[in-house]
C-alpha cells in the first residue's frame, strides 16, 4: 500500500468520523482516548488486512515483547522532556521509552507489516505536541536501534469546536515530517 492510498484511506475515516454523531466528542471537548476509539472503529472496514489497535504495547521482537522506542536524549531535553533518572545516565546519548501508541494498523505477531501508527491530541491539551512529533519520528525510523519499522506515522490534531469541529494531519516517514500533496476534503493537511 502507498504512503497516498493510506493517507486517502485516514482522511476517508476522519470525514466519515465528522459526517455521524461522533463529532459529539470534538464539539464537547471529550477525552483523547475516547476520540481515538471512534477513529479506529472508522478506520477498521477501511483496512481489512491488518488489523487496527488502541493503545498496543506488544512488540514480537523485543525480548519483554513490549514496545519500546530510542530517543536521543539532546532532543527530550530541548523540550524539557528528559527525565531526571535519564540524564543522570551520562554513558548513553540515547534513551529507552515504553510506549502505547493511539491507533496502529498493523498485522499482529510481526513488524515486517506495521503500516501506520496514528498519534491524536486535542486542540485543547495542555500538554505540548513535541512529544507526539518525536515519537512519530521513532516509530518510523531505524535510527538508534528502533526495530518498529511503521512505513507512515500521522499526528492528528482533532480540533475542537462547538460548531466545526475537523482535523489537522501531519506525516512522518524515514524519521522526517514529510509532505503528502494530495486535497483532502475536512481535513487539513499541514506542511513541515
Amino acid at each position: 500500500m502507498t504512503d497516498i492510498q493510506i493517507k486517502n484511506l485516514v482522511t476517508q475515516a476522519l470525514n466519515a468520523l465528522l459526517q455521524t454523531s461522533d463529532t459529539w466528542l470534538l464539539k464537547n471537548d471529550l477525552s483523547e482516548q475516547s476520540i481515538s476509539n471512534r477513529i479506529a472503529f472508522h478506520l477498521d472496514p477501511l483496512f481489512a488486512d491488518f488489523n487496527v489497535d488502541c493503545e498496543y504495547n506488544g512488540d514480537i521482537e523485543r525480548d519483554n515483547n513490549r514496545k519500546a522506542i530510542s530517543i536521543l536524549k539532546e532532543e527530550l531535553q530541548q523540550f524539557g522532556l528528559l527525565r531526571v533518572k535519564e540524564a543522570s545516565d551520562l554513558e548513553k546519548e540515547f534513551t529507552k521509552r515504553a510506549v502505547f501508541p493511539d491507533i496502529i494498523i498493523h498485522r499482529r505477531g510481526t513488524n515486517e507489516n506495521n503500516l501506520c501508527i496514528l498519534e491524536i491530541k486535542k486542540s485543547t491539551s495542555s500538554v505540548n505536541y513535541n512529544y507526539d512529533f518525536i515519537k512519530l519520528r521513532s516509530y518510523t525510523s531505524n535510527h538508534y536501534d528502533n526495530n518498529l519499522k511503521y512505513q507512515l506515522g500521522i499526528f492528528v490534531e482533532a480540533v475542537i469546536d462547538k460548531q466545526n469541529p475537523s482535523f489537522n494531519l501531519k506525516f512522518y516517514k524515514d524519521g522526517q515530517e514529510i509532505f503528502i500533496d494530495q486535497q483532502v476534503t475536512g481535513v487539513t493537511v499541514a506542511q513541515p
